[in-house]
Protein backbone atom coordinates (compact mmCIF):
# COMPACT_ATOMS: atom_id res chain seq x y z
CA UNK A 1 0.00 0.00 0.00
CA UNK A 2 1.50 3.36 -0.94
CA UNK A 3 2.14 5.92 1.98
CA UNK A 4 -0.27 8.79 2.08
CA UNK A 5 1.38 12.29 1.39
CA UNK A 6 0.75 15.14 3.86
CA UNK A 7 -1.03 16.72 1.24
CA UNK A 8 -3.17 14.01 0.65
CA UNK A 9 -4.08 14.18 4.49
CA UNK A 10 -4.19 17.86 3.98
CA UNK A 11 -6.63 17.63 1.44
CA UNK A 12 -8.81 14.88 2.77
CA UNK A 13 -9.15 17.19 6.50
CA UNK A 14 -10.01 19.86 3.93
CA UNK A 15 -13.09 18.04 2.53
CA UNK A 16 -14.44 17.80 6.23
CA UNK A 17 -13.45 21.75 6.93
CA UNK A 18 -10.18 22.70 7.94
CA UNK A 19 -10.23 23.01 11.85
CA UNK A 20 -8.70 26.48 13.01
CA UNK A 21 -7.17 24.67 15.59
CA UNK A 22 -5.18 22.07 13.83
CA UNK A 23 -1.76 20.14 14.66
CA UNK A 24 -0.42 17.65 12.28
CA UNK A 25 2.24 14.83 13.66
CA UNK A 26 3.66 11.81 12.39
CA UNK A 27 4.34 8.25 14.54
CA UNK A 28 4.80 4.81 12.86
CA UNK A 29 4.49 6.59 9.15
CA UNK A 30 0.82 7.29 10.15
CA UNK A 31 0.04 11.04 10.27
CA UNK A 32 -2.45 12.00 12.84
CA UNK A 33 -4.63 15.17 13.07
CA UNK A 34 -5.27 17.10 16.40
CA UNK A 35 -7.77 19.53 16.49
CA UNK A 36 -9.28 21.22 20.35
CA UNK A 37 -7.54 18.59 22.54
CA UNK A 38 -8.65 15.16 20.31
CA UNK A 39 -7.62 12.79 17.58
CA UNK A 40 -9.71 13.61 14.43
CA UNK A 41 -8.19 11.55 12.05
CA UNK A 42 -5.34 9.15 11.87
CA UNK A 43 -3.78 7.64 8.55
CA UNK A 44 -2.73 3.63 8.36
CA UNK A 45 0.50 3.64 10.11
CA UNK A 46 3.80 1.55 8.33
CA UNK A 47 5.17 0.37 10.88
CA UNK A 48 3.50 -2.62 12.86
CA UNK A 49 6.06 -2.61 15.66
CA UNK A 50 8.83 0.00 17.03
CA UNK A 51 10.66 -0.94 20.74
CA UNK A 52 10.49 3.01 21.61
CA UNK A 53 7.02 2.73 21.35
CA UNK A 54 6.83 -0.89 23.01
CA UNK A 55 9.18 0.76 26.14
CA UNK A 56 6.67 4.38 26.28
CA UNK A 57 3.53 2.84 25.46
CA UNK A 58 3.53 -1.02 26.45
CA UNK A 59 2.32 -1.83 23.22
CA UNK A 60 4.33 -4.65 20.99
CA UNK A 61 2.30 -4.06 18.49
CA UNK A 62 0.86 -0.77 16.39
CA UNK A 63 -2.40 0.02 15.02
CA UNK A 64 -4.09 3.13 14.60
CA UNK A 65 -6.05 2.56 18.02
CA UNK A 66 -2.47 2.28 19.93
CA UNK A 67 -1.81 5.31 17.98
CA UNK A 68 -4.87 7.55 19.18
CA UNK A 69 -4.36 5.96 23.07
CA UNK A 70 -0.79 7.48 22.47
CA UNK A 71 -1.96 10.56 22.00
CA UNK A 72 -4.85 10.61 23.83
CA UNK A 73 -2.17 9.74 27.10
CA UNK A 74 -0.30 12.75 25.68
CA UNK A 75 -3.07 15.07 25.64
CA UNK A 76 -4.61 14.40 29.40
CA UNK A 77 -1.13 14.01 30.90
CA UNK A 78 1.04 16.48 29.43
CA UNK A 79 -1.41 18.90 27.86
CA UNK A 80 0.39 18.53 24.47
CA UNK A 81 -1.48 20.13 21.71
CA UNK A 82 -3.73 22.07 24.28
CA UNK A 83 -3.24 25.75 26.39
CA UNK A 84 -2.43 22.90 29.21
CA UNK A 85 1.10 22.10 27.22
CA UNK A 86 3.73 21.28 29.93
CA UNK A 87 6.70 23.27 29.85
CA UNK A 88 8.99 22.60 32.11
CA UNK A 89 10.98 18.84 32.90
CA UNK A 90 14.18 17.72 33.45
CA UNK A 91 13.78 13.94 33.23
CA UNK A 92 15.31 11.88 30.88
CA UNK A 93 12.48 10.08 28.55
CA UNK A 94 14.42 8.53 25.97
CA UNK A 95 17.84 7.79 27.12
CA UNK A 96 19.53 8.61 23.93
CA UNK A 97 16.67 11.40 22.81
CA UNK A 98 17.32 14.75 21.30
CA UNK A 99 16.29 16.71 23.60
CA UNK A 100 18.03 15.13 26.37
CA UNK A 101 20.75 15.71 24.39
CA UNK A 102 20.18 19.15 23.58
CA UNK A 103 19.57 19.59 27.51
CA UNK A 104 22.94 18.16 28.84
CA UNK A 105 24.87 20.42 26.08
CA UNK A 106 23.21 23.26 27.41
CA UNK A 107 23.81 22.93 31.25
CA UNK A 108 27.46 21.76 30.42
CA UNK A 109 27.81 25.12 27.89
CA UNK A 110 28.45 22.95 24.80
CA UNK A 111 25.52 24.86 22.61
CA UNK A 112 24.48 28.02 24.29
CA UNK A 113 20.78 27.95 22.01
CA UNK A 114 18.89 24.88 20.72
CA UNK A 115 16.32 25.56 17.37
CA UNK A 116 13.43 23.66 18.12
CA UNK A 117 9.75 22.70 16.94
CA UNK A 118 6.79 22.97 19.51
CA UNK A 119 3.10 22.09 18.33
CA UNK A 120 0.73 25.55 19.13
CA UNK A 121 4.37 27.38 19.11
CA UNK A 122 6.40 26.63 16.04
CA UNK A 123 9.79 27.36 16.07
CA UNK A 124 11.31 27.76 19.27
CA UNK A 125 14.47 29.46 19.80
CA UNK A 126 15.82 28.88 23.45
CA UNK A 127 18.60 28.71 25.89
CA UNK A 128 16.49 27.20 28.82
CA UNK A 129 17.52 23.59 28.90
CA UNK A 130 14.23 22.60 31.01
CA UNK A 131 11.97 24.09 28.37
CA UNK A 132 13.99 21.74 25.62
CA UNK A 133 13.22 18.70 27.54
CA UNK A 134 9.43 19.88 27.86
CA UNK A 135 9.15 20.53 24.54
CA UNK A 136 10.52 17.43 23.00
CA UNK A 137 10.62 14.51 25.09
CA UNK A 138 7.39 12.89 24.20
CA UNK A 139 7.17 14.81 20.92
CA UNK A 140 7.46 13.42 17.20
CA UNK A 141 7.93 15.42 13.88
CA UNK A 142 5.46 18.42 13.77
CA UNK A 143 4.26 19.01 9.82
CA UNK A 144 1.28 21.33 10.70
CA UNK A 145 0.48 23.60 13.47
CA UNK A 146 -1.81 26.44 14.62
CA UNK A 147 -0.91 29.30 17.44
CA UNK A 148 -2.30 28.55 20.89
CA UNK A 149 -1.73 31.80 22.65
CA UNK A 150 -1.29 30.04 26.02
CA UNK A 151 1.34 28.31 24.89
CA UNK A 152 3.19 30.99 23.25
CA UNK A 153 2.70 33.01 25.88
CA UNK A 154 4.07 30.42 28.90
CA UNK A 155 7.35 29.87 26.31
CA UNK A 156 7.90 33.54 26.11
CA UNK A 157 8.04 33.22 30.01
CA UNK A 158 10.17 30.40 30.21
CA UNK A 159 12.98 32.34 27.86
CA UNK A 160 11.63 31.01 24.92
CA UNK A 161 11.52 33.33 21.35
CA UNK A 162 9.17 32.60 18.79
CA UNK A 163 9.36 33.67 14.93
CA UNK A 164 5.75 35.42 15.09
CA UNK A 165 3.39 36.49 17.82
CA UNK A 166 0.21 36.04 15.71
CA UNK A 167 1.27 32.58 13.92
CA UNK A 168 2.89 29.39 14.86
CA UNK A 169 5.67 29.55 12.31
CA UNK A 170 7.50 26.79 11.27
CA UNK A 171 11.02 27.38 9.60
CA UNK A 172 14.25 26.10 11.63
CA UNK A 173 16.55 28.18 8.82
CA UNK A 174 14.67 31.56 9.91
CA UNK A 175 15.13 29.85 13.18
CA UNK A 176 18.78 29.77 13.14
CA UNK A 177 19.27 32.77 11.32
CA UNK A 178 17.58 34.49 14.10
CA UNK A 179 19.48 33.11 16.86
CA UNK A 180 22.82 33.79 15.57
CA UNK A 181 21.03 37.60 15.09
CA UNK A 182 20.35 37.84 18.82
CA UNK A 183 24.01 37.17 19.77
CA UNK A 184 23.52 33.42 20.16
CA UNK A 185 27.19 31.67 19.21
CA UNK A 186 26.57 28.12 19.35
CA UNK A 187 23.22 27.33 17.87
CA UNK A 188 21.74 23.96 17.58
CA UNK A 189 18.62 22.77 15.70
CA UNK A 190 16.74 20.04 15.24
CA UNK A 191 14.96 19.24 11.46
CA UNK A 192 12.49 16.59 9.98
CA UNK A 193 14.64 14.14 7.60
CA UNK A 194 12.40 15.17 4.71
CA UNK A 195 13.23 19.06 4.77
CA UNK A 196 16.50 18.48 3.22
CA UNK A 197 16.15 21.70 1.11
CA UNK A 198 16.04 24.11 4.55
CA UNK A 199 18.73 21.26 6.08
CA UNK A 200 21.39 22.50 2.92
CA UNK A 201 20.21 26.56 3.59
CA UNK A 202 21.19 25.87 7.38
CA UNK A 203 24.71 24.17 6.32
CA UNK A 204 24.99 26.73 3.86
CA UNK A 205 24.59 29.94 6.71
CA UNK A 206 28.04 32.18 6.49
CA UNK A 207 29.45 31.82 10.01
CA UNK A 208 32.11 33.85 11.52
CA UNK A 209 34.99 32.36 13.65
CA UNK A 210 33.16 31.94 16.52
CA UNK A 211 29.74 30.82 15.43
CA UNK A 212 28.85 27.00 14.98
CA UNK A 213 26.13 25.30 13.94
CA UNK A 214 24.77 22.08 15.11
CA UNK A 215 22.29 20.04 13.18
CA UNK A 216 20.46 16.96 14.48
CA UNK A 217 18.40 15.18 11.79
CA UNK A 218 15.40 13.76 13.42
CA UNK A 219 11.65 12.17 12.25
CA UNK A 220 13.30 10.18 9.56
CA UNK A 221 10.99 7.77 9.18
CA UNK A 222 10.18 7.37 5.59
CA UNK A 223 12.90 9.52 3.84
CA UNK A 224 14.55 8.72 0.69
CA UNK A 225 17.29 7.72 -0.48
CA UNK A 226 17.97 11.12 -1.77
CA UNK A 227 17.03 12.80 1.45
CA UNK A 228 19.19 10.34 3.60
CA UNK A 229 22.44 11.42 1.59
CA UNK A 230 21.34 14.91 2.32
CA UNK A 231 21.25 14.15 5.78
CA UNK A 232 24.68 12.14 5.81
CA UNK A 233 26.27 15.06 4.18
CA UNK A 234 25.06 17.85 6.24
CA UNK A 235 23.90 16.58 9.49
CA UNK A 236 26.30 16.08 13.12
CA UNK A 237 23.86 13.90 14.67
CA UNK A 238 20.84 11.48 12.57
CA UNK A 239 18.26 9.61 14.40
CA UNK A 240 17.24 6.20 12.28
CA UNK A 241 13.82 5.85 13.85
CA UNK A 242 12.48 3.76 11.89
CA UNK A 243 14.36 4.28 8.47
CA UNK A 244 15.46 2.01 6.02
CA UNK A 245 17.68 4.62 4.10
CA UNK A 246 19.05 6.40 7.31
CA UNK A 247 20.60 2.67 8.45
CA UNK A 248 21.75 1.58 4.78
CA UNK A 249 23.36 5.37 3.90
CA UNK A 250 23.99 7.19 6.54
CA UNK A 251 25.34 4.26 9.22
CA UNK A 252 28.16 3.52 7.50
CA UNK A 253 29.50 6.85 7.42
CA UNK A 254 29.03 7.41 11.18
CA UNK A 255 32.15 7.64 13.69
CA UNK A 256 29.96 6.88 16.58
CA UNK A 257 26.63 4.71 16.88
CA UNK A 258 24.45 5.24 20.15
CA UNK A 259 21.98 2.45 20.96
CA UNK A 260 21.48 -0.47 19.19
CA UNK A 261 17.40 -1.02 18.30
CA UNK A 262 16.75 2.36 17.41
CA UNK A 263 20.33 3.91 16.84
CA UNK A 264 21.62 7.48 16.60
CA UNK A 265 24.70 8.23 14.49
CA UNK A 266 27.43 10.62 14.87
CA UNK A 267 28.77 12.23 11.22
CA UNK A 268 30.92 14.68 12.64
CA UNK A 269 33.29 16.09 15.10
CA UNK A 270 30.45 18.54 16.45
CA UNK A 271 28.53 15.21 16.85
CA UNK A 272 30.95 13.76 18.69
CA UNK A 273 31.22 17.12 21.12
CA UNK A 274 26.93 16.85 21.68
CA UNK A 275 27.72 13.33 22.50
CA UNK A 276 30.71 13.83 25.04
CA UNK A 277 28.70 16.44 26.38
CA UNK A 278 25.78 13.85 27.43
CA UNK A 279 28.45 11.74 28.79
CA UNK A 280 30.00 14.41 31.37
CA UNK A 281 33.02 12.52 31.64
CA UNK A 282 36.19 14.84 31.32
CA UNK A 283 37.79 11.13 29.66
CA UNK A 284 35.20 10.84 27.24
CA UNK A 285 36.73 11.74 24.21
CA UNK A 286 39.85 10.38 25.34
CA UNK A 287 37.85 7.23 25.33
CA UNK A 288 36.48 7.53 21.94
CA UNK A 289 39.91 8.54 20.36
CA UNK A 290 40.31 9.27 16.78
CA UNK A 291 37.75 10.00 14.21
CA UNK A 292 39.39 7.69 12.29
CA UNK A 293 38.08 4.57 14.99
CA UNK A 294 34.36 4.15 14.76
CA UNK A 295 32.62 2.80 17.98
CA UNK A 296 29.27 1.52 19.05
CA UNK A 297 27.81 2.65 22.94
CA UNK A 298 24.85 0.52 24.19
CA UNK A 299 23.05 0.76 27.50
CA UNK A 300 23.18 -3.10 27.84
CA UNK A 301 26.83 -4.64 28.33
CA UNK A 302 26.84 -6.51 24.61
CA UNK A 303 30.19 -8.09 24.44
CA UNK A 304 33.43 -8.56 25.90
CA UNK A 305 35.81 -5.04 26.07
CA UNK A 306 33.56 -2.50 26.68
CA UNK A 307 34.39 0.13 28.18
CA UNK A 308 31.85 1.91 30.61
CA UNK A 309 31.13 5.73 30.87
CA UNK A 310 28.35 7.53 31.29
CA UNK A 311 25.15 9.01 29.40
CA UNK A 312 23.24 11.45 31.42
CA UNK A 313 22.25 9.84 34.67
CA UNK A 314 22.69 6.00 33.36
CA UNK A 315 25.82 3.81 32.27
CA UNK A 316 26.85 2.65 28.99
CA UNK A 317 29.26 0.91 27.37
CA UNK A 318 31.66 1.91 24.48
CA UNK A 319 32.86 -0.50 21.98
CA UNK A 320 35.42 0.31 18.93
CA UNK A 321 34.11 -1.53 15.95
CA UNK A 322 35.07 -1.90 12.21
CA UNK A 323 32.02 -0.77 10.79
CA UNK A 324 28.69 0.65 11.65
CA UNK A 325 25.95 0.29 11.90
CA UNK A 326 25.86 -2.21 14.61
CA UNK A 327 22.01 -3.87 14.67
CA UNK A 328 19.66 -5.84 16.47
CA UNK A 329 16.74 -8.16 16.05
CA UNK A 330 14.44 -5.82 17.96
CA UNK A 331 14.14 -2.79 15.73
CA UNK A 332 11.21 -0.92 13.59
CA UNK A 333 9.35 -3.39 11.85
CA UNK A 334 8.83 -3.27 9.09
CA UNK A 335 11.73 -0.40 8.10
CA UNK A 336 10.41 2.41 5.74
Amino acid sequence: MKNITLKDFINELKEQGLPKDLHITRKAGAFVAISNGKVIKVSEPSMRHCPLFAMLFKEDIITRDSIIDKFNWQIKNLGMFTCHRKISDDKIIVPFGASEILMYALKRNEIDCAVVVCEGAGTVITSNASLIQAIGAYMNGVFYTTLINEVAQKINQAGGYLLSKKKAVLNQYKGVKKALELGFKKVAVTIRGDETNILKKIAGINLEDDEKIFILSICNSGITKRQARVTAGHADLAWSCGSKYIREIVGPRAIIQLGMKIPVFALSQKGIDLIASYSGEDSFKLKVGSKDKKHYITSNKYEKGGIKATMGKFNVYLYETKELPVITEDEPEPLI
